[in-house]
């Protein structure tokens, strides 16, 4: 049986007090049997402003508990990816479909239905990496 664990940890200035530490073990749903499939490490380079799919609604079963992780490795303060449900919203600030945005050093790991494409976009032609996981029970 695998065991995948998330833990997060989150300390700050803002308030006196704020050090959050968090811990998750991603189960299959509905169960306390551990998830037990991945899509692997995934990295994609990215020199042009357009839009792409990265993980397809069909990869993975949409009735089933699956966790996605993205990271933008870059560091730039300025350049981000937009992170997006479907392929037409990635490049749309503006758009309800768009999650939000990476830029350099962020990273997000959200629960993922696997009913729609996600879909990146740099918001420039220079050079980007993303790299992303899904965590899914198949």
């Amino acid at each position: 049986m695998a065991t995948t664990n998330a833990t997060i940890n989150i300390t700050s200035d803002i308030s006196p007090g704020v050090n959050i530490s968090k811990s998750m073990t991603m189960h299959k749903l509905q169960s306390s049997t551990g998830i037990e499939e991945t899509g692997g490490l995934r990295t994609k380079r990215f020199t042009a402003a357009s839009a792409v799919v990265v993980v397809e609604e069909d990869e993975y079963t949409n009735t089933k508990a699956s966790k996605l992780y993205m990271r933008n490795t870059g560091s730039s303060t300025s350049n981000f990816f937009y992170v997006a449900k479907h392929a037409s919203a990635a490049a749309a600030d503006t758009d309800a479909e768009t999650i939000g945005k990476l830029y350099g050093g962020d990273w997000m790991l959200i629960p993922y239905l696997a009913d729609v494409n996600i879909t990146v976009a740099p918001n420039t032609a220079e050079t980007m990496t993303l790299e992303w996981m899904v965590f899914a029970e198949n």
